[in-house]
Formats: C-alpha cells, sequence, structure tokens
C-alpha cells in the first residue's frame, strides 16, 4: 500500500510557497489539502481525506520547524560594482584551449578591470570588463558563438561564517527573482556572488542588495 505522507511531502517540497508557508505557521491547510488531493490520489492510487492530508501536513510542520530556514539573512558585508561589461562564449575545441591559455600572456588585466572564464565540457565563457573585448576578440582571431554587450557586475560580499549554512545562493536569488530581475550570469567566489545583468536593470539590483544590507546593519 502507498502511504500519502512521503507523496504530501513531495509536493510541499516542489512548491517554495507551500512550504513557506508551512514551516512559518501561516497555511490554511485545509484549504491546501482540498486542491493538492487530486495529486495525492493519482499518485497513490487511491482515495484519500482532506482530514487525513491536514495530518499530514501537521506532521510534516513539525518536521520543518526544526530545520533551518529554506530562505533566510545572508549578511552582506560589501557591494561592488563593475560597468560596462561583455560576455563572450567561444566552442571549447583545442584550438580554443590554446588560445585561452596564452590569453593571460598577451592582455594585462588590472585589478580595476572584471575578468572570469569559466570553461565547460562544450563551451569557454569569458565575462570580462567592456574595455578588454576588442584586445580578447583579436587574441582569438575568431568570432565567439555568443556575444552579449551592456551587461553589468554586482558583487555580493559575505564572510567566511557562511560555509556551512544552507541555502545560501537560493536566498540571494531570491531577492532578484522576486523582483523579476533577469540574471543573465552568476560568478563565484568563496566570498562572493556577482551577478551579471543586463544595464538596464543595474540600478534596480543594487538598490535591492543595497536595501538587504541596510535592514541587516539597522539590527545590530
Amino acid at each position: 500500500m502507498i502511504k500519502i505522507q512521503p507523496i504530501v511531502r513531495e509536493i510541499v517540497l516542489s512548491e517554495l510557497e507551500a512550504y513557506s508557508a508551512l514551516s512559518e505557521g501561516y497555511m490554511n491547510m485545509s484549504s491546501y489539502a482540498y486542491r493538492i488531493r487530486p495529486k495525492v490520489e493519482a499518485r497513490a492510487k487511491k482515495k484519500v481525506t482532506v482530514t487525513s492530508l491536514v495530518v499530514s501536513l501537521s506532521r510534516l510542520r513539525k518536521e520543518f520547524r526544526k530545520t533551518k530556514p529554506l530562505l533566510h539573512d545572508v549578511p552582506i558585508k560589501n557591494i561592488t560594482t563593475k560597468l560596462p561589461i561583455t560576455e563572450m562564449v567561444y566552442k571549447n575545441s583545442e584550438k580554443a584551449a590554446e588560445k585561452l591559455e596564452s590569453l593571460h600572456k598577451n592582455i594585462s588585466v588590472s585589478p580595476e578591470d572584471f575578468f572570469t572564464v569559466t570553461m565547460g565540457p562544450g563551451e569557454i565563457d569569458i565575462i570580462c570588463s567592456s574595455s578588454l573585448e576588442a584586445k580578447i576578440l583579436k587574441h582569438f582571431k575568431e568570432k565567439p558563438k555568443i556575444i552579449n554587450r551592456h551587461l553589468a557586475a554586482i558583487g555580493i560580499s559575505y564572510g567566511p561564517e557562511v560555509f556551512d549554512t544552507p541555502n545560501v545562493f537560493f536566498s540571494l536569488l531570491s531577492v532578484t527573482a522576486r523582483a523579476q530581475v533577469n540574471i543573465e550570469e552568476l560568478v563565484s567566489t568563496p566570498t562572493e556572488l556577482t551577478f551579471i545583468v543586463a544595464e538596464k536593470d543595474f540600478g534596480r539590483t543594487v538598490a535591492l542588495f543595497s536595501e538587504m544590507r541596510k535592514e541587516d546593519l539597522s539590527e545590530k
């Protein structure tokens, strides 16, 4: 016999709003039970009652309250910005890899510049200050697969104390997600997450994280 508890748990965990509402204690469990009953019955291959679903939800609420919250405040230490930014994407080939190896020898990058390279199985992604764009294009001597201009970088710095904290990236991404800001790329180091966004979204993104940092400082 298929038990409904694991099914209810799976459904709740797949819905961020439901998970937050249940774990924080403001879910109307009866209404939610009515809504998910068809899904539960389809997966369990049997009829279930709303009462049994409410009991399952009550058990899950006790379980979730013992865990760390899915979303939490990340203590932001600093916010840095760079613009304009350009992204160039090349096919990961032997020739492109050779060009990448000699790139640092032929192009000078200063601490004021933004420059990062990601080598994936099929692509080489270069995100840099737009002032370096022409030099990089000349160095590779081939047209990139993709070139994105008019971008901006917003770096969010935090301390090493968050290393063992789950969902740090998720919590920061939720800030831009709720504001409907499109993230072009993400770049990370151990204590920094950099959001690459379109220039038109630059001011709004900086404002979102500045407000988050202001709230954190006011609580100290």
